[in-house]
Order: C-alpha cells, then structure tokens, then sequence
C-alpha cells in the first residue's frame, strides 16, 4: 500500500484563547460534585474544569476530545492544536476512539508533550458514567492519574456516554469532488446519527479491471474525522485516478459505503473491510 500524506481540514480554525469563557463549553464534572481532578506525581494537582460550568475546561465527544487542564504548578495543558490555531505548524491532539479509549498528545506550556496511550499506560473514559481512569505520562512531570480510591479519593468525569450506544448512521453522505491545485476537495452532506465520518480510497484503474473492492482498496484518507469537507493534496498516476467512499459514523458504530441504489453493483462495506485497508470501525 503506498503511503498517502494525511490530508488537512479547510477552513483554517479561528484562534481561540482558554481565558475566553464558554466558548469550548467543556463537559466536565456534570453532576458538580467536584469530580474534576487528576493527581500528577511531580506537579500536584490536575483540574479539568478550571473556570467553572461553561469555561475552558476538557470537553470528551465520540472521537474528539478538546479543551484545556489546568495544572497548579505548570499552568494550562492544551488538549488540540485547535485551540491557539498551531495546527498548521504543529499538529496534536489527544482523541476519542469512541470506545472511550483516549489516545495522543497534549502539549503543557510549561511542562512540555504529555501522551494518553503512552506504553505501560492508557487514559480511558468509561462509556457508561462518562469518569475517567488510567494514566497519562509527561515527559517531564511523570505519571497523570485520572482516578483514585485511596485516602484522599478524586476522580475526573464528564458527561459524555455511550450506553444505550445510539443508533448507527442507515443514510449514505452524498459525496462532491472538485479539483483544487494539484489535489482534491471533498465535501460530502451530513447524514442523521453520524458525529463523524470515514473516507476509504482507491485506484480507478484496478476497481475496474477488477470490479471488486477488496482488490481496489488501498486505504483509509479519514478515520473518524469531524466535519464535512476534506482536502487530498495526491495526485494520482497519468491514465489512473482515484475513487473515494464515505460513511457516517458515532459512538454505536459504522455506516455503510453501500450507495443504496439499484446500479450499484455488489456490496462493498464486506471487500473493504477485508482488504485490511478499511477505516477502523469502533
């Protein structure tokens, strides 16, 4: 499989700054019972509600996870590039699977990387009571805890929950390709259910001397993105091209790249999920 670049979301997001309140209209500690902190081995204490109800705080989403911590001894931990509009110069975020398994990187203006999955670790938010358990590690300030039974008992929830998991996305996006420089711009309609979306590719060329997707796939372009537009900077090779599926997905799972209609010729959801270069499926 060749390996394509990961493509770019247009437009550019506006800058947005922690101390404007409500505007990321975190999800934290729903019930307000302080359940809010996280304990960091070296620097103390982690709060993801920092300016109360409605201000920067974590937000958790299906498969997005946005906002600010704030740590008393090492200032604000930014949980997307989105969030000073950095994305273009250096790209991060900590993610949702939608499983409640929470992976990436969070950048801490005075402490530096701190990772979600690190090894020996994991960061996950149970899809039942929205609270968080595991450990984040930081490169400089050791192990995050996100829950804790002990002595001094603390825990981090918010009121995100997959349980009962929604229905999945039946309605298949309608999907628009326009040429921009030398890539592509997708832009697809959004579909009842869907939070997200997944954008399989492959070679024109080979679907059609093969007529089978499972030969014809060739990967995954998005996986789990929000939003409805998408730009492929590849070029494909003179005489070939590339076709493009999308499906609607949220936390209970997938939709299908069936089209629904009747020209369509066989199914295609089975051959692409076999083809290993599906987009992960929650």
């Amino acid at each position: 499989m060749r390996m394509r670049p990961r493509f770019r979301w247009v437009p550019i997001l506006l800058l947005v700054l922690p101390t404007v309140s409500g505007v990321l209209a975190e999800n934290t500690d729903p019930a307000s019972d302080g359940s809010q902190w996280a304990w960091a081995e070296n620097v103390g204490w982690i709060n993801g509600e920092p300016d109360g109800d409605g201000g920067p705080g974590l937000k958790v989403e299906d498969f997005r996870v946005s906002g600010w911590l704030w740590g008393e001894n090492i200032g604000w931990i930014s949980l997307t590039c989105e969030n000073l509009g950095t994305c273009d110069v250096t790209e991060y975020g900590v993610r949702n699977d939608g499983t409640g398994a929470l992976t990436g990187w969070a950048w801490a203006e005075n402490a530096g990387w701190v990772r979600f999955d690190p090894v020996l670790g994991g960061v996950y938010v149970n899809v039942t009571t929205g609270e968080l358990s595991g450990h984040a590690w930081g490169e400089n300030i050791g192990w995050i805890s996100f829950q804790s039974s002990g002595m001094h008992p603390y825990v981090m929830r918010t009121a995100w929950t997959c349980d009962p998991p929604p229905p999945r996305p039946i309605d298949p996006p309608m999907l628009r390709l326009e040429k921009i420089g030398p890539g592509a711009l997708l832009a697809w309609t959004p579909v009842p259910e869907a939070v997200a979306f997944d954008v399989t590719w492959g070679f024109l060329g080979t679907l059609r001397a093969t007529r089978d997707f499972f030969h014809a796939t060739e990967g995954c372009l998005a996986d789990n993105e929000i939003g409805t537009v998408a730009l492929d900077p590849d070029i494909p090779a003179p005489g070939d091209g590339y076709w493009y599926l999308v499906r609607g997905v949220n936390c209970g799972g997938s939709g299908s790249y069936d089209s629904m209609a009747p020209e369509q010729i066989g199914p295609r959801d089975e051959p692409i999920g076999d083809s290993t270069f599906d987009c992960r499926v929650p």
